[in-house]
């Protein structure tokens, strides 16, 4: 490559990193965010699944409008929005406005990352180089996905979470620069798109509708009838969807894409691959913070095996694909992926650290070994001018079921980890309502509400109340883990089912 392209490329790897820091990193404010805004993990995992679901609706629509109107130009918008977003994180006077703050971010996010990849593929590399560009690109995402855990974890360590969101500035400026200097501008664009707002539309508000069920269903009750209509009204999106699909001009989902069974299924080993390593990055740095006592630094440092191995896992995975095939590596990725989520709930809860750090590196290579293989397998399975859409809808897949993930084992560990609080403290004599209880349960004992709880206790029995946190923590993670080890556990059947040879021979 030429001078000018390796600046290029470079500016597109620093755009890459900020995405990538600002999905991992905001994982480690979790417990900051609940003491700040008096707020329980149901209500927090909202920071985590907002900003994942608004990215992948918006992707494909950000790739499209990028063909429509410049890549260029739609990767500064998208990083203007990104940039007012993490101004409004910033300054979140509230944990709904945080969430929304995050929602207008992944809208940002979303318009960026195609197009950036858009760029690189089109306008930075000759074909020769373009798999380098592209795994240079990716490098920039996963490098960020390492820093961010730390990067927010030393803004803990500073006495001020909302830190974080400055790094955040300060990457879209510097992409914003690089971009209004370095990349000219598109004159030729493609006039035949067309953007798929209902099928989108409809996904989106689906999967809404099912979160917001999944978060609020303990405080509503299972069985009630306003959370029962929730389920409904998503269940009944999700059949429209399909539907709505057959009748739009260029639907998300294209019926002879669906009519490929190695599609689907490569679809499929797309979704699954992700409920461990999702539901990972969300609980492990809480057991380091909540149970170890561990600071926020210390925790982003104690995550290191599950994030380097994902960052590593993205280029190496890319080599291993021609050597071994889809079929092996989806396999035996499952495979350990399904064992690291299921080491989660048999380890013994006294090893401290140790009982998650295998089950935290089996999880980190079994991604490595699936989620760039099922991508690739996804766009194999399709006519190549389909690649990019199918890319595109790999990735969109992908952080939706994460999002859901997310958002089931949440409400299992919730439920799960409130029943073990209740048994403790009673087995402890010490009685507290169900209010009280639900202000403590999770492990924080830092937020308002809770300390108005244990205000008037005994330091014995304050002490009763930290052991009896602990153990519903690990019960509650260990119930969710079970939850990700069926999960992934799909995924094997589905590896099973891939036939490989027909995955180039398919006309769909």
């Amino acid at each position: 490559m030429d001078r000018s392209s390796i600046v290029k490329v470079i500016a597109l790897m620093v755009t890459g990193f900020g995405i990538g820091i600002d999905f991992t990193g905001a994982l480690m404010l979790v417990p900051a965010i609940e003491n700040s805004f008096d707020a329980d993990i149901t209500s927090t995992q909202w920071v985590l699944n907002i900003y994942a679901l608004f990215f992948a609706m918006t992707m494909v629509a950000g790739g499209r409008l990028g063909d429509m109107y410049g890549h260029r130009k739609m990767m500064i918008i998208g990083l203007c929005i990104f940039l007012f977003a993490s101004i409004m994180c910033f300054v979140a006077p509230s944990l709904d406005f945080l969430v929304l703050a995050r929602a207008l971010q992944g809208i940002g996010a979303g318009c960026v990352w195609p197009c950036t990849l858009a760029f690189g593929a089109t306008k930075v590399s000759r074909p020769e180089h373009r798999a380098l560009v592209m795994g240079l690109i990716l490098a920039g995402v996963t490098t960020g996905n390492v820093f961010g855990p730390m990067i927010s974890g030393l803004a803990v360590n500073l006495g001020e979470w909302r830190y974080f969101f400055l790094a955040n500035v300060v990457f879209s400026c510097i992409s914003m620069a690089t971009a209004l200097i370095l990349m000219e501008r598109e004159t030729q664009h493609k006039k035949d798109e067309h953007l798929d707002l209902a099928g989108m539309g409809l996904l989106a508000f689906a999967v809404l509708f099912l979160l917001y069920a999944l978060d609020v269903g303990a405080d509503w009750g299972w069985t009630s009838v306003p959370l029962l209509m929730l389920f409904f009204i998503s269940a009944v999106l999700f059949i429209l969807f399909p539907r709505i699909e057959k009748r739009v001009t260029e639907p998300l989902l294209l019926p002879q894409m669906m009519q490929n069974r190695q599609f689907r299924i490569t679809l499929g080993l797309n979704m699954f691959n992700v409920s461990a390593a999702f539901v990972g990055l969300l609980y492990f740095p809480q057991y380091m913070q909540k149970v170890l006592g561990w600071s926020a630094f210390e925790s982003a440092l104690g995550l290191a095996p599950l994030t380097v191995l994902l960052a590593v896992g993205s280029i190496v995975s890319g080599t291993l694909y021609n050597d071994f095939g889809p079929k092996r590596l989806l396999f035996w990725g499952y495979i350990i992926a399904t064992i690291g989520a299921a080491t989660i709930v048999v380890m013994p809860s006294d090893l401290g650290y140790f009982r998650i750090l295998p089950g935290m590196a089996m999880i980190g290579l079994g991604a490595t070994l699936t989620v760039g293989p099922s991508g690739t397998a996804a766009v194999c399975a399709v006519k190549p001018e389909r690649a990019g859409l199918v890319g595109g809808l790999s990735f969109m897949t992908h952080l939706v079921y994460g999002a859901i993930s997310v958002a089931c084992a949440t409400a299992i560990m919730y439920v799960v980890s409130l029943s073990k609080l209740r048994e403790g403290l009673t087995a402890a004599g010490i009685k507290l309502n169900g209010s009280d209880l639900k202000a403590i349960n999770g492990g924080t004992l830092d937020t308002p509400s809770a300390q108005a709880v244990i205000g008037h206790l005994s330091e014995a029995d304050l002490e009763k109340v930290h052991f009896a946190l602990s153990a519903a923590f690990n019960s509650g993670m260990s119930m969710a883990f079970v939850f990700s080890t069926v999960s992934v556990s799909v995924g094997i059947v589905l590896a099973l089912l891939l036939d490989e040879k027909k995955l180039h021979k398919i006309e769909g």
